[in-house]
């Protein structure tokens, strides 16, 4: 009998030895991305080296800075038996039947934000003229978990300047991302630009006195002006440009190039003896590109390339 009760009391040791006492807390306010077992709980545990691998299993990731989130008994034992650790340990469960959980935090700067997002932007649009960037609406009011913050920051669409453009701001905490800011902003980019002091036709020259410089907001416009000092002497327009309007680089004929409509000289090689004669333009076309042209006194179109806005030529 004195045998039989020493076992008995080797196992119980032994029993108690592998058992991990968990107390469960009723509200946690965590300073961290994820919450360990011993944020949620009281651990205990004979053996110190395994109270400790048990304190240190994570068991829930932290709720969005400003929400609380609850946690039942049921939900972390489910948690901890996916632990390898916890294979062949008798884990009694005590105190609350459900943990509330919060997260420390800090309000987000929007001045910071809208300087991150300020910054990205003149950095994308460059040096050239002044800019003025403000918020274009309030951003709300944002909170983020405790600790070091950084940020990140892109344009949405880079590909045109606007009046209205946004940047993404991403949030760091303690160099892990937390969330993303969109910041709308307000644009007004002021540039040396040529302005029509009358109503210029299409196919028409740009002469002296058909425009004035003037220094003017382009983030309106949707399309890139032509800068000041580009404008040559004999530049053609693809588009009439109203009075008082900007003149845009989509206003102008690019060099080389000639418009439907244009009278230009046909040339091709008859018997090794080159012909040239008089034609018109059936597309507008840039130097070097095919194009149809209708020669005179013939009804018929022939393709030809186009050397200059004045030549194009019959290829054998």
């Amino acid at each position: 009998m004195r045998i039989w009760g020493l076992l008995m009391l080797l196992v119980s040791s032994q029993v108690c030895a592998d058992q991990i006492v968990l107390d469960l807390r009723a509200e946690v306010l965590l300073h961290q991305p994820r919450a360990t077992l011993a944020d949620v709980a009281v651990v205990t545990a004979a053996d110190p080296d395994l109270q400790q691998a048990f304190a240190s299993v994570v068991v829930s990731s932290a709720p969005l800075a400003g929400y609380v989130e609850q946690r039942s008994r049921a939900e972390l034992e489910l948690a901890l038996r996916g632990q390898a650790l916890a294979l062949g340990h008798s884990i009694v469960w005590r105190g609350a039947t459900a943990v509330r959980l919060r997260t420390e935090v800090q309000q987000l700067d929007n001045a910071v934000l809208l300087e991150v997002a300020r910054d990205a932007l003149l950095q994308a649009l460059g040096n050239e003229g002044r800019v003025e960037v403000v918020l274009a609406t309030p951003l709300p009011a944002m909170a983020a978990p405790t600790g070091a913050l950084s940020y990140q920051a892109r344009l949405l669409d880079a590909s045109r300047l606007r009046a209205r453009m946004a940047v993404r701001v991403e949030v760091m905490v303690q160099g892990t991302l937390y969330r993303s800011v969109i910041v709308p902003l307000a644009v007004r980019a002021y540039r040396r630009v040529y302005v029509a002091q009358r109503m210029l036709a299409a196919g028409n020259q740009v002469v002296a006195g058909d425009v004035i410089e003037r220094e003017q907001d382009i983030a309106p416009l949707g399309q890139s002006p032509v800068p000041v000092g580009a404008l040559h002497d004999g530049a053609r327009l693809r588009q009439s440009v109203e009075a008082g309007q900007v003149l845009g680089a989509q206003h102008l004929v690019a060099d080389g190039a000639l418009l439907r409509g244009d009278r230009v000289h046909l040339r091709m090689m008859a018997a090794g003896i080159a012909v040239e004669t008089m034609a018109v333009a059936q597309a507008d076309a840039a130097a070097g590109q095919l194009v149809r042209v209708k020669p005179e006194r013939s009804n018929e179109t022939v393709l030809a390339r186009v050397i200059t806005p004045a030549l194009v030529r019959i290829e054998e």
